[in-house]
């Protein structure tokens, strides 16, 4: 008799211990899925050919509209340019994966001229400097991990 109480007593203590170690691992996972890590992107666009207009910048989180609607962007923004090279800093961002899209808005009409087949006339860039083929750049070529507090890309733009 004292034997089966003793096991048993192994058996419920054994179970609340497991219970207990359940419970911690659970709670730390989802404290760590709770908790945003959140930083700065840095973009610095290299290879403007002129000081008129200004650069646009589009960070998409997804293929969808990647880089052709640039209305359907997460973020987005301007910066006129002065030089051969500008930088635009996407803050507070969340960790994730990301595109960045580009291009030199030299008209300041904040679309991207093209000719009559649809080809570029104002220079166009997209992040890990991605090139299309027979077409824009693929999400998947020029997306990014961004998973650090602050993170620095460079872009060069090109010209048809």
């Amino acid at each position: 008799m004292p034997y089966e109480k003793f096991h048993r007593s192994i058996k419920t203590n054994f179970l609340k211990y497991l219970i207990v170690i359940f419970i911690l691992i659970s709670s730390f996972s989802l404290s760590s899925q709770t908790q945003i890590k959140k930083g700065n992107l840095n973009v610095v666009v290299h290879n403007i050919r002129s000081k008129t207009g200004q650069v646009g910048f589009f960070l998409f989180n997804s293929a969808d509209a990647f880089p052709s609607h640039m209305e359907k962007a997460l973020l987005s923004g301007y910066v006129k340019t002065a030089g051969n090279t500008v930088e635009y800093t996407l803050t507070n961002l969340a960790t994730g994966t990301y595109a960045v899209y580009e291009f030199h808005d030299e008209d300041n009409d904040k679309k991207l001229q093209t000719n009559f087949i649809g080809m570029p006339k104002e220079g166009k860039g997209v992040s890990k400097n991605a090139k299309g083929h027979f077409g824009p750049p693929k999400y998947d070529d020029a997306k990014l991990d961004f998973n650090k507090s602050d993170q620095i890309i460079v872009i060069s733009l090109t010209y048809l």
